[in-house]
């Protein structure tokens, strides 16, 4: 397992806070999870997350959810589309991918978010 990188936790932390009020009580177990895998498809990233705690959720809410703010790098003509899969109350993985058939590395170091 691996440590979560900087941009990674700002993802998450957009797609919670753009979800609060469903999602807020992901916020606890940020400090929790490590990643599992990163695995890049040449048009995007998966990073798959693992607990180093256990949670008990009352409700197991199986979820997708997005934020609003833009995910751009200068070195794509097009915004990244990022998501977040909830599964049984808990964050599986993050999916970063290119709009279009643009190529990317899956690095997130010159990735930006942005708001309109």
């Amino acid at each position: 397992m691996a440590e979560l990188k900087e941009k990674e936790l700002l993802l998450l932390n957009a797609l919670i806070d753009g979800n609060i009020e469903k999602f807020g009580f992901l916020k606890s177990h940020l400090d929790f999870i490590t990643v599992e895998s990163r695995k890049t498809t040449g048009i995007g990233l998966y990073v798959t997350f693992g607990y180093l705690k256990e949670f008990d959720e009352e409700e197991f809410v199986n979820a997708l959810i997005s934020a609003e703010q833009k995910l751009i790098t200068p070195s794509l003509k097009n915004e990244l589309t990022y998501c977040l899969d909830i599964t049984n109350g808990k964050i599986d993985f993050l999916e970063i991918a290119t709009n279009g058939n643009e190529i990317w590395d899956g690095n997130l170091e010159n990735c930006t978010l942005v708001s309109e």
